[in-house]
């Protein structure tokens, strides 16, 4: 089974991705900061991150950059409310496989993105 992390600090939202990546066959793991991701990541293996820009402490940006400098080479998919092309840019310079603005996609087409990379 196909392991995802979920790195996102709105809980009620994360548990509905996870919820929803579960029944479509995906075991997932949920993490609410960027300090847990990271954690998260040099504890276990996983298939696929989904990752929040915008939470406190270490933004999503940081967890990008720290991947990158770990040599972590796992597909990060963003699912922020960040929308500016400036923000998308940022992202994929990070090396992000893809970028979902939350409020324009639903958690069906969510899943289906997520199915590309994994």
């Amino acid at each position: 089974m196909k392991k995802i992390l979920i790195v996102d600090d709105e809980k009620p939202l994360a548990r509905v991705m996870s919820l929803k990546l579960n029944s479509a066959g995906y075991s997932t793991s949920t993490v609410f900061s960027g300090e847990e991701a990271l954690a998260a990541v040099s504890k276990e293996h996983f298939d696929l991150i989904i990752l929040d820009l915008m939470m406190t402490k270490k933004d999503g940006f940081y967890v990008l950059s720290e991947l990158n400098k770990l040599g972590i080479k796992t597909p990060v998919v963003v699912a922020s409310n960040l929308s500016q092309k400036e923000d998308v840019e940022k992202a994929k310079k990070l090396g992000v496989v893809d970028y979902l603005v939350k409020s324009d996609v639903t958690l069906v087409e969510m899943v289906d993105r997520v199915k590309q990379y994994i």
